[in-house]
């Protein structure tokens, strides 16, 4: 059963934007409650919503031949959504599934578009955070040495080891299950 309330004020979540547009945003964002395994966004559909994830997980991912490959992954203070697809409003490539019991902070299309055309510092500052997380992403695919990505994802995202399944994981940074575990086999020997 889904829950939809407006977000409570005493519990803050930064979600990456100042203080004063969270202020801003929060009369605009609803509440919902969604089960592991809810679809959020499927591909060829558009996208209509950012979700601010307050707990919980979600993963982005495409599907090629019938196998899932992992675009990203969004934790608690992340904003998940199929960027071009939302601003576009054109059809996803991909898709938005809840890893895991999770509470969102939604803002609709509409409310975004009414937010934008008050406070273009709005507008700006979402472009800003949707640019970062992007350039990360792909700056991490773009090393392109499987043991470096490796390195790379421990220094920066180690958490996600303990909430997202190793093969998940290998998908996300561009490699095998087995490619993954033979460097993590590698790395463990060279530590002792």
């Amino acid at each position: 059963m889904q829950n939809q309330t407006n977000p409570q004020p005493e519990k803050e979540q930064h979600f990456n934007l100042c203080k004063q547009l969270q202020e801003a945003l929060k009369p605009f964002l609803y509440v919902k409650i969604v089960k592991k395994n809810e679809i959020l966004l499927s591909e060829g559909d558009t996208c209509k919503n950012i979700y601010f994830v307050r707990t919980g997980a979600i993963k982005q991912y495409y599907l090629s031949d019938g196998k899932e490959f992992i675009q990203n992954f969004y934790f608690e203070g992340n904003m998940a959504c199929h960027f071009n697809s939302f601003l576009t409003q054109t059809t996803s490539s991909s898709y938005l599934e809840v890893l895991e019991g999770s509470e969102l902070w939604i803002l609709s299309y509409h409310n975004f578009q009414k937010i934008s055309e008050a406070s273009p510092k709005f507008h700006q500052e979402i472009a800003v955070c949707m640019a970062r997380m992007n350039s990360l992403r792909i700056n991490l695919l773009l090393l392109s040495d499987a043991m470096l990505r490796y390195q790379k994802f421990l220094e920066e995202e180690a958490g996600l080891l303990q909430k997202v399944p190793q093969y998940m994981i290998a998908s996300y940074l561009g490699m095998t299950p087995e490619t993954l575990s033979r460097i993590r086999k590698k790395l463990s020997n060279n530590a002792a």
